[in-house]
């Protein structure tokens, strides 16, 4: 069976890695973004790619019968629960590449994905604070499997794009505090403001920098 490319509906992205690979279970780096989806706009995309795994299955099969009852099939995507176990309505896929690819004659090539704005337009710097919530598009590569070890058949979903729609973007500097009544700050603008504490702060001489 041959690998597919195919393209999601938008959904919100979770933990998005597309400019830094993440290094965390592989040395050499992964590419990665999650995608959950509205499960009624997902329902075309599911099914093709069920058709996929099923299709591999019995490819697999064919090849070897002695597979059977012994096979199994995965399903790359799963249905999101609440925290109290029950269905939200959203289907939520992975996506991932490798940053660092070495192919079966020992050659090495790296590769990332492509990342396009909401007008298809190239986003050629780095957006490092892309954060969970953005929504988007991904183009996608199927590539069938059979895990020897589990004896599972699927297809694994290769990333190869992103479109952002609406970037969210996180900061690591998070406000701990609600609003209350009271003071509001208020900068002044006018170019004859006197310094202010961090301003004065530099010009302290060499002498009294000693003290500190």
């Amino acid at each position: 069976m041959a690998s597919q490319m195919l393209v999601t509906p938008k959904g919100s992205a979770t933990w998005p890695k597309l400019w830094t690979p993440d290094v965390k279970f592989n040395a050499h780096g992964e590419y990665k973004i999650g995608l959950k989806i509205k499960e009624d706009l997902a329902e075309d995309l599911t099914n093709e790619i069920t058709r996929q795994v099923d299709a591999v299955y019995a490819s697999e099969l064919k090849k070897n019968p002695k597979l059977q009852g012994k096979m199994t099939k995965r399903l790359p995507f799963e249905q999101v629960l609440d925290d109290s176990g029950n269905e939200t309505g959203l289907v939520e896929f992975k996506f991932k590449c490798k940053a660092l690819v070495q192919k079966k004659d020992g050659d090495t090539f790296t590769q990332k994905p492509a990342v396009y704005d909401s007008k298809g337009k190239p986003i050629l710097e780095a957006i490092e604070n892309m954060g969970n919530g953005s929504v988007c598009k991904v183009a996608f590569e199927t590539i069938p499997y059979l895990l020897a070890s589990t004896k599972q058949a699927s297809v694994s979903l290769r990333l190869k794009s992103v479109q952002i729609l609406e970037l969210r973007e996180y900061s690591n500097e998070s406000n701990p505090f609600s609003e209350e009544e009271g003071y509001q700050f208020e900068e002044d603008t006018s170019p004859f403001a006197e310094k202010t504490t961090a301003e004065s702060a530099s010009d302290f001489s060499e002498e009294d920098d000693q003290d500190f």
